[in-house]
């Protein structure tokens, strides 16, 4: 099949990887640089969903991806770490705890996962966390640890899986799309400001950008901007040996020697802009966390946008008003642990197989 994806983030890569190992002809098309968003910007920690915060769907799809990742590790990188291609790697992940309500819940959920072992998951007292990291808080009372989380540089991974889709044969078009081509109730191909190029189904993943793509030809598409921002921190003392999470926020030593803390959730449209105020939220959330970050010294603030549906869920979905038109977005904050399964997944709605995992809960009709 000849196939054109708009989008050059985790998710366009990872269809255009899928279809292309399957020996269809790829058309990529970004319009600025892979993973030149969120996909590039991103934190790179990948842990389980704990079970009952989310969806069943959405679960089963994490677990999915996750292992997925894996897979990709050892095929791409052919040592079998992926350290050559994304600096994929096991890391320990903690959910810090302060409030005994919200222990006890914890402690609920850990005894849920006895019969999960692959999961790794114990519930830590702030003793032993102290034993892993004296300097955690003593306003933390506990931990939920998961064993078998991991981390990656998601810039890297981006451009790892698109190499290893160009190999294959796929393209790449650093152009804007300004439309897409219709005859009758099909979509034939895409438009540029100088050409057309036909396919015989057309892929949007194009993040928070898809809406107003499609609004053009009146499909709703309820996803949104929610600019994300990350600190990058020069801190004294050793590394964390595992990544800390707690509320929306987060703290982890990466490859390139920095601590990275994080991150914002904020509705304000397409700005992608640093902000005083977000630099200053951050370090006090982290320091209240890890007293001794009041040493650190900033290295770098960014900002990306994570496109956001209502439900907090992706768009996975080939059934829409127009035919030979998939659209695949929404990861949000965990697009770069869902986009291998969001990849995987769309790239059987292309070819009109049945999806390795269940994908009827990401259709558009659940919003009605």
């Amino acid at each position: 099949m000849k196939v054109v994806i708009v989008g050059g983030g985790i998710a366009g890569c990872a269809t255009a990887y899928y279809l292309a190992k399957d020996g269809h002809q790829v058309t990529l098309f970004e319009r600025d640089s892979l993973a030149s968003h969120a996909s590039g910007f991103a934190q790179g920690g990948l842990r389980p969903v704990i079970r009952g915060s989310r969806q069943p769907e959405y679960q089963n799809l994490s677990d999915f991806s996750i292992g997925l990742h894996r897979q990709l590790a050892a095929d791409l990188s052919g040592s079998g770490t992926g350290e050559e291609y994304s600096d994929f790697h096991q890391k320990g992940s903690v959910l810090l705890i302060q409030d005994e309500t919200e222990a006890e819940e914890s402690k609920h959920v850990y005894e849920s996962y006895t019969d999960y072992h692959q999961y790794d998951c114990r519930w830590l007292s702030f003793g032993e966390l102290s034993h892993i990291d004296a300097r955690i808080s003593t306003q933390v009372i506990g931990g939920l640890y998961f064993g078998v989380a991991y981390e990656l540089d998601p810039y890297k991974l981006t451009l790892g899986i698109w190499q290893a889709a160009e190999s294959m044969g796929a393209k790449l078009i650093n152009r804007e799309i300004t439309g897409l081509k219709v005859e009758g109730d099909a979509v034939v191909g895409v438009r540029t400001c100088d050409s057309v190029v036909d396919a015989d189904v057309v892929v949007i993943a194009a993040g928070p950008w898809t809406a107003g793509m499609l609004g053009q030809l009146d499909v709703e598409v309820p996803v949104s901007p929610l600019r994300g921002q990350i600190l990058r921190l020069d801190a004294p003392g050793p590394p964390l040996k595992i990544s800390l999470w707690w509320d929306t926020d987060y703290a982890t030593s990466k490859s390139d020697g920095l601590l990275w803390i994080g991150t914002t959730e904020e509705e304000v449209g397409f700005d992608d802009r640093t902000t005083y105020d977000a630099r200053e939220r951050i370090i006090g959330s982290a320091v209240e966390m890890l007293p001794y970050l009041s040493e650190a010294e900033l290295v770098q603030q960014t900002a990306c946008l994570r496109p956001m549906t209502p439900d907090k869920m992706p768009i996975i979905d080939a059934s829409l008003p127009l035919k030979n038109l998939v659209v695949s977005t929404g990861g949000g904050r965990q697009g770069i642990a869902l986009g291998p399964g969001m990849g995987m997944a769309t790239a059987a709605l292309v070819t009109g197989n049945e999806p390795p995992i269940d994908v009827s809960g990401f259709s558009l009709k659940r919003f009605g």
